[in-house]
């Protein structure tokens, strides 16, 4: 980690969520024909949105995948892979969106780090 602060500890946070998040997508595509399996999500921007209000992100927290209540189809698989897809779009767009913020971030560190010349 380039520095410890509040901002590049919420990215990475983010990261990791986002990581965990492509991970349980990819798995629930994987098992979309199964029998019986429930798809499952993860949900971390609310813990990260209380983190960032108390202003202490703790490392240690874990992201915890939960069972969706969706419908499930005849062969009790409720896996939608419309759906699934579209949250690997979006969880994605929201990495790249991450990537941007530490890119630009370190940026501005390289240019304190390099000063004015005065």
């Amino acid at each position: 980690m380039i520095n410890n602060d509040l901002t590049t500890q919420a990215i990475e946070w983010a990261m990791n969520g986002l990581e965990r998040r492509s991970q349980v997508t990819a798995n629930n595509i994987a098992n979309a024909e199964v029998p019986n399996f429930r798809a499952s999500r993860i949900s971390f921007e609310g813990q990260l949105r209380d983190a960032l209000q108390r202003s202490s992100l703790d490392a240690g927290q874990s992201m915890t995948a939960s069972q969706t209540a969706d419908p499930a189809g005849p062969n009790g698989n409720n896996v939608g892979l419309e759906d699934e897809l579209v949250s690997l779009i979006e969880t994605n767009l929201r990495q790249d969106a991450m990537v941007q913020a530490f890119n630009y971030k370190a940026g501005l560190l390289r240019t304190a780090m390099r000063g004015t010349g005065a």
